[in-house]
């Protein structure tokens, strides 16, 4: 009943037999069956009913949002620019030193 398969690999010859071929694909079989069940399964959903922390947590995500979305819309080197027009302007303010004038470049343009 049983018939004995011989596999020769690397040179060495490994005998399967018809049982061990069985096994191998019972096993295959309930992994594939297992691996279906968890994968079509149903998802937990999560629902967060309305309250006042929920749209508290909504709002301020917004906001988040928005601002981040309007940092990301404007260039960076304006930004830094702007940041350095500010730090200027309130060092002149403070008496700290003397505004600049028109400031040369390495390369002399």
């Amino acid at each position: 009943m049983f018939s004995d398969f011989v596999v020769t690999i690397a040179g060495r010859s490994i005998t399967i037999t018809s049982h061990d071929i069985l096994m191998i694909s019972a096993s295959l079989f309930l992994s594939l069956v297992f691996w279906a069940a968890v994968y079509f399964s149903r998802k937990r959903i999560v629902v967060l009913k309305k309250s006042s922390g929920t749209d508290q947590v909504t709002l301020e995500l917004s906001r988040i949002a928005d601002a981040l979305e309007r940092i990301a819309n404007r260039p960076a080197d304006r930004a830094i620019a702007a940041a350095m027009r500010r730090q200027q302007e309130t060092e002149v303010l403070a008496g700290r030193r003397e505004p600049l004038g028109a400031r040369y470049s390495f390369l002399g343009r």
